[in-house]
């Protein structure tokens, strides 16, 4: 018993992030494939989409600095709950309305979720392989949840699918009960003051790490939302589109096996550059190809520049931060990734709009290489 408890404290934020992230990843093809379903035009998709993001642009900071006050473990059983009862929505109340409240609290339920398993293993003995793990947890999640929903979806419907998927956030719920916190990481400190939390900023290695975040997850983000709505316009089903963008996480599981090496014989900043100047060509690539096959073969090779840069930059962040502030500091980098979330899917939704679904990958291959620029460039 004595083994079994100390394996799950160390693998048990694997088990529970692939869980809580197979029933919320699994969802965000679905959001633009049902939204569209239920007659959405393609600026309103990017209006949903962008709620994810809404409220925890203006609230992650305080989500950080309440995780540092009180410890992960109830945030982790309170998020994990919360999206459960959000992704279940669509299924007993599947409208539009309902869909943008789905979307609003689930933002907030995952803002949560993330802050708390960041800073759960940030206070491991490794700080970088309790990174590790947790960011596996999450490929997995990833690479299960989309497939999962996308054969759901074919063989009942849309909604179905959601209430499926809600399932697992219940499961995740359950687990992070067992999870063993140690009180050293709660803090009595309070800093109410936002300019106090942009003081951070200071830290150059803090700055580098935020701008690849907001980079790496501009390009999942927007290729989550689009690629399902670009595949459909190519007559893949929703069950192949599942598959496809699946691969895309496959590839970030792969990548992550090898990171250990990579880091040992290249700079984490190479590394990170490496990611987004090959991700920028593949997104402009992409549109260029029809074939579910090499559709399928790009997604992976472009979740392996993709899934490399997000567990460097957290390990980055949560190196360069005090350890009494790394929920803050977190909480700071996600406000910034939400702000991406929300102005993204509303810039790119109003362009697919306005030209096509194929023009959102030409000018977001733009965007990231002239942001893998401004890295390579800083100091």
């Amino acid at each position: 018993m004595q083994s079994i408890g100390s394996f799950f404290n160390k693998y048990g934020i694997l088990l529970i992030a692939l869980i809580f992230f197979t029933g919320m990843a699994g969802t965000r093809p679905l959001v633009p494939l049902l939204s569209d379903q239920l007659q959405a035009n393609k600026a309103e998709i990017g209006v949903i989409v962008a709620l994810f993001a809404l409220l925890p642009f203006f609230f992650a900071i305080k989500m950080g600095q309440l995780v540092d006050r009180i410890g992960y473990k109830k945030p982790l059983i309170i998020s994990a709950f919360f999206t459960a009862i959000a992704l279940s929505l669509p299924l007993f109340l599947p409208s539009l309305f309902f869909i943008y409240i789905s979307q609003i609290i689930v933002g907030i339920s995952h803002t949560v979720f993330a802050v708390s398993a960041q800073t759960s293993v940030s206070h491991t003995g490794n700080k970088n392989e309790g990174i590790m793990i947790f960011s596996i947890g999450v490929a997995l999640g990833s690479f299960t949840g989309p497939m999962l929903g996308g054969v759901i979806a074919d063989i009942w419907s849309y909604p179905v699918a959601f209430g499926f998927l809600s399932c697992f956030g219940l499961l995740a719920s359950i687990l992070s009960i067992f999870i063993k916190e140690k009180a050293a990481t709660k803090s009595s400190k309070q800093h109410p003051n936002l300019l106090h939390s942009l003081r951070l900023l200071k830290i150059k290695n803090l700055r580098v790490a935020f701008l690849v975040s907001v980079l790496i997850l501009l390009g999942k983000d927007m290729y989550t939302a689009y690629f399902p709505l670009l595949a459909q316009e190519y007559g893949l089903s929703s069950s192949t589109i599942g598959l496809i963008v699946s691969l895309n996480a496959l590839g970030g599981i792969f990548i992550r096996f090898f990171m250990s090496k990579l880091s040992d014989k290249y700079s984490v900043k190479k590394i990170m550059l490496a990611s987004i100047f090959a991700s920028s060509v593949l997104f402009i690539l992409l549109p260029f190809f029809h074939s579910a096959l090499l559709l399928g073969m790009l997604s992976f090779i472009l979740g392996l520049g993709l899934g490399i840069g997000q567990p460097l930059s957290i390990s980055t962040t949560v190196e360069a931060l005090p350890e009494e502030r790394v929920g803050e500091g977190l909480g700071l980098r996600l406000t910034g990734n939400r702000l991406t979330q929300l102005s993204g899917p509303v810039l790119f939704g109003g362009i697919a709009q306005i030209a096509s679904i194929a023009s959102v990958f030409w000018i977001l291959g733009v965007v990231v290489l002239l942001g893998g620029l401004k890295v390579k460039l800083s100091r």
